[in-house]
């Protein structure tokens, strides 16, 4: 009886250990160039953003997100160069068609079949690792195409452009990892030939208050995506997994144009549904925080949209380069160009206070009488 009591809480505390495991997003990608052999740890926002700008194209671009408050702006976007799709060179003339077509593959419910993962990947390098990152709000339409057909770029009815997302549940569907294993070589051809580049995903584990706010976020998005329809058409990243989506045909709408708000927006909204709801999501450029911080109380709430930075692809074409944002407004849906616009008009009055100077200047000097020494010699013809 001893040993058995013994034996039991240790026990318990090696199947918690397993079951606790994989408890981060963890990111492996194959391509030409080598990946860093001290795959960092970088925050949620961070790695969201680089998986979209991966599956971001110059015909339809999306918004990256917010940029981590934890980092600075130019350690954020050395990550992104990093670790997202490389941008063609500015002085050549690159060719979109050859660039490399992007695979992001997203694989939840991997808790209790991490180990069957990491063994179907084990040749894929890890790249950097997400505490918390449980979602990718990269949806699409369903298709009927196998895994095999979904992960071929020359297979025109299962891609559509030069991105595709795949989202499979290893939980509900293990030949996932079956399939995935069988079809790695052809996936690290592709990428050694420079044909095609791929991304996969190990999601973190959501929390159950993380899984009642993407419901309740996703049904917003859903209702707000049927009122806007007929405004504005939203654009999407094919999917190729027709079990595990759900019944929703509607497009993630950080793919769409955001739409402006109508009317004025109030100083307070009563609740975090009501500001996503009233600004769309902070137009993708924010998100809906509590002036009063977390309150007890719910007449004291006073939810606003708080205005973050982002970073987003610019230039468009052949240029796929990146840029960081500001923005303001009560729904985040103007840029911010406060500090370009007082740095060109400081430069501007500056330039033309030195030229009214020196103007003035010589003109001041051009006024003064000449001394009588140099008259003194000269004589009148006569």
């Amino acid at each position: 009886m001893k040993l058995k009591s013994f034996l039991l809480p240790a026990l318990a505390g090696i199947a918690t250990a397993s079951a606790d495991e994989q408890q981060h997003a963890e990111a492996y990608i194959l391509r030409q160039s080598k990946t860093t052999t001290n795959p960092p740890s970088i925050p949620d926002e961070l790695a969201r953003a680089i998986l979209l700008q991966r599956l971001s194209t110059p015909q339809h671009p999306s918004a990256l997100g917010q940029l981590p408050e934890s980092l600075s702006q130019d350690e954020s976007v050395s990550y992104v160069r990093q670790f997202g799709k490389l941008p063609p060179s500015l002085f050549e003339d690159v060719d979109d068609a050859k660039a490399p077509s992007q695979l992001v593959i997203a694989l939840s419910g991997v808790a209790n079949k991490y180990d069957d993962v990491k063994a179907a990947i084990s040749p894929v390098p890890l790249a950097f690792t997400a505490p918390g990152l449980s979602h990718l709000p990269a949806g699409g339409k369903k298709t009927s195409c196998a895994f095999e057909q979904s992960i071929n770029p020359e297979n025109n009815k299962c891609w559509k452009g030069k991105t595709q997302y795949l989202e499979y549940d290893v939980a509900k569907d293990s030949n996932v990892i079956v399939q995935l294993s069988k079809n790695l070589e052809f996936l690290t051809a592709q990428a050694l030939d420079g044909k095609l580049e791929t991304t996969v995903l190990l999601l973190a584990p959501p929390t159950q208050s993380e899984e009642l706010r993407r419901r309740d976020m996703e049904l917003d998005e859903q209702v707000m995506a049927e009122e806007q329809e007929p405004e504005a058409e939203a654009t999407y990243v094919p999917t190729a997994d027709s079990k595990l989506n759900g019944d929703t045909d509607k497009a993630f709408h950080a793919f769409a144009s955001s739409p402006k708000p109508a009317g004025v927006l109030p100083a307070c909204f009563e609740s975090r549904n009501a500001c996503v709801s009233a600004t769309g999501g902070c137009s993708g450029h924010g998100q809906c925080v509590d002036r009063w911080g977390a309150s007890s109380s719910t007449d004291k709430a006073c939810f606003f949209c708080h205005c973050m930075s982002t970073v987003e692809p610019v230039g468009g074409g052949a240029e796929n380069r990146t840029g960081v944002f500001h923005w303001g407004g009560g729904a985040c849906h103007k840029r911010d160009v406060s500090t370009p616009f007082w740095l060109f008009a400081g430069v501007t009055l500056a330039l033309v206070a030195t030229v009214a100077f020196a103007i003035g200047l010589l003109f001041s000097v051009g006024e003064e009488k000449l001394p009588g020494v140099i008259g003194a010699g000269v004589s009148r013809s006569k």
